[in-house]
Order: structure tokens, then C-alpha cells, then sequence
């Protein structure tokens, strides 16, 4: 049997295909795509901002700044006296005549002249040679007003006496003792410390004999005759113990056996290697006599020597004395010059290796462990940003999770999610939540760090961090970063769905930053993790109010972005250029929203809602 022939004019009318072979030609051409996590870009250059950053460059701290020994504040140096007065052991004895005020209280005379002052002065600095302006070392190495015990008016002639006879042997000995450059310094300082030991001791001597007479007074059956010493007072130094007042002999024999020696060579030597070989001795001198901190009675005097040597343009030299002032628990002007010195070391790729030989980290994680957020957010603004650019070195950020940085890093964000929006720091306190996020999204990726992040309660904190900070893009950007990493994982995924509110933060960002597609794409991925395999996640999800509005006009913004992305295509694949194999940005939000969507309509009730809503199913048609 042979078919008929039709006419040759007669146009053929195409054969109408089956439904199985419809479906044969639909499978053929679609093919299975593995939904991928966004991928998170490295930053190019190592600043506290990224050049993505939505701040702009006049609001926000820089991260170029000029650096020099004058940043430094030599006042602050000082250690801090802390004054505590002990309180009276009897009460005090009310004067009812003038005689019983003159016998029994001695007024405090007025301090010395100016003239005298200058005098002593300028005797003290033509006793050790050199000014201030030439050495911090030539200067006199205990203040006067650390080391001595005043005595008011009340003490007697003698001390007086004693006094200006041990200046006169000192001026002698000045005028003729012949010694050279080298040795005058440590003699000097012997020929004063023993002196001032004399003076201490007969001193110390004079006041237990007035406090022996004073718990007499009190002492029942003691003749109330004998004469009352009251009127003398002792300068206290914050310590306790008398023995704590004044530098003992063993602190005075560690500074100049080891600390001196090693200072001097700090301020003589011009070669970089042994400058740096100097301070490493300085720092495991100290740290073997358990002298680092404020222990040091003159930590101010060491302390301006290393402040000089800052102007010595070295980065191994500056990491050196970074770790060293650091350990040495400076705070204030001096706190943030040492953490912008450390943060200026890690901007430099090429530090890393020394910095992971030098421990600096250490130093760094206690500043943010023991400093004040609110007195100290400046400096530990660039402490912070120091350890985010460590964060980008794989040794080191191995070496922040075994040094317990997660829990700190995560006690600090809840410290910041306690300071209020109408507070006077929340602003500032935003730049350093920037630093901190960005260092958890590199700790994200070891499964070490994940595990602590999970036990440590994470999820809340960063929750909260993101309900307090909507507003700042950078924040948000970066915990949904982290977000991203770790929904991953299934265990973390569900940690994420048992936080409640998470569902209301990702589509208030969704709403708010509709066309930010690095933002977008991150919560639409994060969606699709929570309800790939979460019942109840789905839904959830479903019933917060407007989820479904959201996803339809994210889904219409997108599609048509992929429109015009794969218009401008066309255009140049006429021009000789070849597509893309990668997916563009629109069409990759588009993937993973339809994922959402998917994985929604899973579960039975949100699944017939969503087949029930013409406006998603045309969307979907409209793909197709």
C-alpha cells in the first residue's frame, strides 16, 4: 500500500507529535543543575573597608595613616598611682585652744619655691650629662615622686639636715669624680640609689617611731601627757604593703644587670638585625622576671625608648616593639597608636611569616579580651581589623581557633549587640562589627572553628547583630556570608531553623536590598538550604507575613535582569564573542529561588497554596 501523493502546490502540514515524544525532547534538553554556594570573593587589598564597602571613604576610619614616635603619649606612660587611703585607726583629736593646735598639729608648709625647683632641677639634669632631648636614658630613672615618702612639716630639723648633707656629697662627688660617657650613666644611678636608699631607710626609721607612738596614744594606762605626733602623712602608691612602695632591691638589680644594658644598645645601635635581636632579649628578659604589664616600677623610662625607635622605618623592627609595648599593658593615646602600629604590620602580605613567628596574635587577642569596648573602641577597632587581615593566612587562622578566638570573638559581639541604637557609641561600634564578622566569615571555613561557633551559641548573636544593624549593608553582607558557609551543614542548618525570627530578618533584607544581588543571592541560597530538608522550616517560612509577595517580586526583578543580561548576550555573540558558560548573576538568584520554591512545594498544604497562586505558576510557565 503506497500513500497518496499530494499536489506539489499544496503546502505540508508539520506532523502533530505525540505527549511521549513532547516529553522524550524535554528531557533530552533540560539537564540537572547542582546548586552552588556563592562564591565568596577574597579581598584584593588589605584595609579595614573593602572597595565594595557602602561607606563612604569620609565616614569611615581610614586605613592609611601616618605613624611616628609622636603618636605616642610619654605622659600616659606613667604608671597609674591609684591613691587609696587607709582609714584612721583613732578618732581625731578636736583642738580647743590654739596652744593644743600648735603642740599637737603641724601644718604642711607651702611647697618649695620656683627658684628652688628650678635649681634642683637643673643640678639633677648637669648630674647625668645629657637632656631629656638627647636620652630617655640619661634622665633620672626614678621620679622623685614615685619612689620618696613625703613628710609634712612635722618631721624634725635632723631630717632636714640629712637631707641637704646627702645633696651637698652628691654635688662633691659630681664635681670631683672624673668618669667617661660610658661609665657615667650606671655610676650615676649607683652613687643616687644608694643615697636614697640612706634617706629611705632613716626615713622609714623616723615614721615607725611616730607609728609607734601614735598605737601607744591608744593603748590603755599610757599617760595622756606624752606629746602627740599627728600631723605627718605618707604619699601612697596604690600598693598595699609598704614593701611594694618603693623598687626593692632585686627589681633594682634585674634593671640594670639585664634591662639597662639592653636599653642603652636600643639607643646606639643603627643596624636594623640587632635592633631587632635587642628587643627580642628585652621582651624574654621581662618575661622571665614576670615584669611585663605595669609591674615595672620604671616602665615609663623603657617604655619611651621603644616609642623613639618607631620612627626607625622597619616592619620587623616594628612588630618587635608592637609585641613589646603591647605586653607592657599601655592604655589610652598610647593603646590605639600600638594597634594602628600592628594593623599597619598585617597590611603588608608579605609580614605574615614573621608575624607567625612572633606571636603577635597573642598580644592582640588579650587587648580584646581585658580592654573597655566603650573607653577603647578606636583601638580596638584596628586590634580587630589586625586580626582580620591575620585571618587571611592559613596558618594563622588555624592558630586563632586553637588560641580560643571564636568564644572571645563572639563574647565581644555580644557586647556590642548590648550597646543600644541611641547610644553615643553604636555608630562607632558598627566599623568594629564590620572587622569582627569579616574574621568569623574566614573562620567559617574550618570545621574546627564550626563546631565552636555552634556550641557557643553563634546563631543568636548574629541574629541579633543583623536585627540591630539592617541598615549597615557591611554587617549584614557578612553575617549572611557566614550564614551562607555554614548552611552547608546540616546540624548548623538546624540550629538555624529553631531561631525563630531568622525567617523575618531574611525577608526584611530580601525587601530592603531587593537589587543587591551579593546580598539576595546569599539569603535565597540560605532559604533553600533550611527548607531542603526541614519540614517544618517550610513551613514556617510560609506563614511569616508576605514571604510568598517577596519571593514573586524577586522573582520578577530577576527575570527580567536575565532578559536583558541575555539580550546584551546575543549582541555580542554577533560581534564574534562567545557565551558565557557560567550562568549570569540574574539568572544564578533565579536558580536558587526556584529551589526555594521547589522545596516549599514539598510539603502538602504550602505545595497546593503555591500551585493554587496564578502569579507564581506563571512566572514558572514563563521560564519555561
Amino acid at each position: 500500500n503506497t500513500e497518496k501523493a499530494e499536489p506539489f502546490y499544496r503546502l505540508s502540514v508539520p506532523k502533530q507529535k505525540t505527549s511521549s515524544e513532547i516529553i522524550n525532547e524535554a528531557r533530552n534538553v533540560l539537564r540537572t543543575l547542582r546548586t552552588r554556594r556563592p562564591f565568596t570573593p577574597t579581598e584584593d587589598q588589605r584595609k579595614l573597608f573593602g572597595c565594595g564597602s557602602s561607606r563612604a571613604p569620609q565616614n569611615r576610619p581610614p586605613s592609611v595613616f601616618s605613624l611616628h614616635a609622636s603618636s605616642f603619649d610619654l605622659a600616659e606612660s606613667r604608671p597609674v598611682s591609684g591613691v587609696r587611703l587607709s582609714p584612721l585607726d583613732h578618732k581625731p583629736v578636736l583642738v580647743t585652744s590654739a596652744k593644743d593646735e600648735d603642740s599637737s598639729i603641724s601644718l604642711p608648709k607651702p611647697p618649695a619655691s620656683a627658684a628652688e625647683v628650678r635649681k634642683v632641677s637643673s643640678a639633677r639634669a648637669h648630674l647625668f650629662g645629657r637632656t631629656s632631648q638627647g636620652s630617655f636614658l640619661s634622665a633620672k630613672m626614678v621620679p622623685p615622686d614615685q619612689n620618696e615618702e613625703k613628710l609634712d612639716s612635722g618631721e624634725p630639723a635632723m631630717m632636714n639636715n640629712l637631707c641637704r648633707s646627702n645633696n651637698n656629697c652628691l654635688e662633691e662627688q659630681r664635681s670631683y669624680t672624673p668618669f667617661n660617657d660610658e661609665s657615667r650613666q650606671l655610676i650615676c644611678n649607683e652613687c643616687i640609689s644608694k643615697s636614697e636608699d640612706f634617706l629611705k631607710g632613716t626615713a622609714g626609721n623616723f615614721l615607725f617611731q611616730l607609728r609607734g607612738e601614735s598605737d601607744q596614744m591608744k593603748e590603755p594606762g599610757i599617760n595622756s601627757s606624752r606629746p602627740r605626733i599627728t600631723g605627718w602623712k605618707r604619699r601612697v602608691t596604690g600598693l598595699e604593703d609598704e614593701t611594694r612602695i618603693n623598687e626593692s632591691e632585686e627589681e633594682e638589680s634585674f634593671w640594670h644587670i639585664k634591662i639597662l644594658p639592653i636599653l642603652h644598645e636600643l639607643e646606639k645601635e643603627d643596624n636594623i638585625e640587632n635592633l631587632c635581636l635587642a628587643c627580642t632579649k628585652l621582651y624574654q628578659a621581662l618575661n622571665e622576671e614576670n615584669m611585663l604589664g605595669k609591674r615595672l616600677k620604671r616602665r615609663s623610662v623603657l617604655l619611651k625608648t621603644l616609642y623613639k625607635l618607631v620612627d626607625v622605618d622597619s616592619d620587623p623592627l616594628c612588630l618587635k616593639l608592637a609585641k613589646i609595648i603591647l605586653a607592657m599593658k599601655v592604655d589610652g593615646k598610647n593603646l590605639l597608636s600600638v594597634c594602628k602600629l600592628a594593623f599597619k604590620i598585617c597590611r603588608n602580605e608579605k609580614n605574615d611569616y614573621i608575624i607567625q613567628n612572633d606571636r603577635l596574635l597573642d598580644c592582640l587577642l588579650e587587648v580584646l579580651r581585658t580592654e573597655d569596648l566603650q573607653k577603647n573602641n578606636e583601638a580596638l577597632l584596628y586590634c580587630m581589623g589586625a586580626i582580620k587581615l591575620m585571618s587571611g593566612n592559613a596558618v594563622l587562622l588555624n592558630e586563632m581557633v586553637n588560641k580560643g578566638a571564636v568564644e572571645m570573638l563572639l563574647q565581644l559581639m555580644k557586647q556590642i549587640n548590648n550597646i543600644k541604637e541611641n547610644d553615643t557609641y553604636f555608630s562607632n561600634l558598627g566599623h568594629l562589627l564590620v572587622q569582627l564578622t569579616a574574621t568569623l566569615r574566614n573562620l567559617a571555613d574550618l570545621p574546627s572553628a564550626r563546631r565552636q561557633l555552634l556550641c557557643s551559641g553563634a546563631v543568636s548573636e548574629l541574629c541579633a547583630a543583623l536585627e540591630q544593624r539592617v541598615d549597615d549593608k557591611d554587617v549584614c553582607i557578612y553575617i549572611v556570608r557566614i550564614f551562607s558557609k555554614l548552611s552547608f551543614y546540616n546540624d548548623f542548618c538546624a540550629a538555624l531553623a529553631d531561631c525563630s525570627r531568622c525567617y523575618i530578618l531574611f525577608l526584611a533584607l530580601l525587601n530592603k536590598y531587593q537589587k543587591k544581588q551579593d546580598l539576595v543571592i546569599r539569603i535565597i541560597f540560605i532559604l533553600g538550604n533550611l527548607t531542603a530538608k526541614n519540614n517544618q522550616a517550610r513551613e514556617q517560612f510560609f506563614k511569616e507575613k508576605g514571604s510568598v509577595n517577596t519571593l514573586i517580586s524577586l522573582f520578577q526583578t530577576y527575570h527580567e535582569l536575565d532578559l536583558n543580561a541575555q539580550k546584551w548576550y546575543h549582541e555580542k555573540e554577533e560581534e564574534g564573542k562567545t557565551h558565557p558558560k557560567d550562568p549570569s548573576e540574574a539568572e544564578d538568584v533565579l536558580i536558587k529561588l526556584i529551589r526555594v520554591l521547589a522545596n516549599l512545594s514539598i510539603h502538602p498544604s504550602v505545595g497546593a497554596a503555591l500551585a493554587a497562586a496564578h502569579r507564581v505558576v506563571e512566572l514558572l510557565v514563563t521560564v519555561l
